[in-house]
């Protein structure tokens, strides 16, 4: 028997996406996935309007990848121009990205205690808008907008800056709370181990990265492993992995890494680095290209310039959920199961319909 189910915006920053799936009794015999994915034309929005056209496309590539779109796009205007932006500059693009990437995670984390009908569901909700609104104000409006070739287009205010670092110190005892009392949970466990399972060898073959690759036990991570794009080389994170593969790994992963994200906001906050904001950037002919850690993994923006406008630009994104790994994942399992296993993965159609091609897959 088939059935058809249609997955809408329940986490990250999903489209309409279809499984049909072939079921014999409570098991899953076959699977076919149709995301809404469309052929990378968004890209070539970059190239109209100038720099700031660019920007401004960036921004609206996705809603729950603001900041890593622009910073992507950003670092490679300057890599090509031969600019590195100021290391105060650098300080508070970490600061946005890493506010982004816990929020990003813990929405997704609030979409599978849904999923598992708990009442945890509604506190991560409100830990995601308040770090949202914690991001917002520092930067003033969109924290996207506050990053720009060259540096910042403004300094946050230092009333900005303590707010912001004690708003997060007042998070981050909340953010443990939650993993101490969730991660050794029976009811959380008996739902999610051994679930879903993806085996190392078949995510290196998925060519995948990001949180769902290290939930895996792969140790992949741009901002440890090439670390000088945003000034990861001073304060680093730490690399959070899990072996299980299946469902309670990708939500360890995501959960302690929104953790150490904060933590990290926090490091930074305290020891903001003197000094000015911005680097002028001129356009110079050639081509640049630049690996970003977004919340989902590698994202790679390559520009190319005759030096009087940008003449192309491509967007690479890290595999996500597709028709293999949804085969792999959901062949053989418990029909209760589908939706565990489908947000776990955390994809976001918005970049998928963004893309020219993928990182780490012919």
């Amino acid at each position: 028997m088939k059935y058809q189910l249609t997955l809408h915006p329940v986490a990250g920053a999903w489209h309409s996406e279809r499984l049909t799936l072939t079921i014999e009794g409570e098991y899953i015999v076959d699977v076919e996935y149709r995301p809404s994915v469309g052929d990378g034309a968004y890209a070539r929005r970059l190239t109209q309007g100038g720099i700031t056209g660019a920007l401004q496309a960036a921004r609206q590539v996705c809603p729950h990848c603001q900041v890593a779109h622009t910073l992507a796009f950003s670092l490679a205007i300057e890599q090509l121009a031969g600019v590195t932006a100021p290391l105060r500059a650098q300080a508070v693009r970490v600061v946005l990205a890493e506010l982004e990437r816990a929020a990003s995670h813990i929405n997704t984390l609030a979409a599978l205690a849904t999923a598992l009908g708990l009442t945890d569901a509604a506190r991560l909700s409100r830990l995601t808008t308040r770090l949202g609104l914690i991001a917002l104000k520092l930067s003033g409006n969109d924290e996207a907008a506050l990053i720009r070739p060259g540096g910042l287009l403004a300094d946050p205010s230092e009333s900005a800056l303590a707010e912001t670092a004690q708003a997060i110190n007042d998070l981050l005892p909340r953010m443990i709370a939650v993993a101490e009392q969730s991660i050794p949970r029976r009811s959380i466990l008996a739902r999610t181990v051994d679930v879903g399972v993806l085996q190392p060898t078949a995510a290196r073959q998925f060519g995948l990265a990001g949180p769902l690759a290290r939930a895996s036990g792969i140790a992949t991570d741009v901002r440890i492993q090439e670390p000088s794009y945003a000034a990861y080389n001073i304060l680093a994170p730490a690399l959070v992995t899990e072996e299980g593969g299946d469902v309670h790994a990708r939500a360890v992963v995501l959960l302690l890494e929104a953790i150490e994200s904060l933590r990290l906001v926090v490091r930074w906050l305290q020891n903001l680095p003197v000094g000015n904001v911005y680097e002028e950037v001129p356009l110079v002919a050639g081509e640049a290209t630049v690996t970003v850690e977004a919340p989902r993994g590698s994202l790679r923006y390559t520009v190319r310039s005759d030096g009087q406008r940008l003449t192309e630009v491509e967007i690479g994104i890290a595999p996500q959920l597709d028709r293999l790994l949804a085969r792999s994942l959901l062949q053989q399992a418990v029909v209760d199961d589908v939706m565990l296993i489908a947000i776990s993965t955390d994809p976001c159609t918005a970049c998928w319909q963004s893309a020219t091609y993928l990182i780490g897959r012919s």
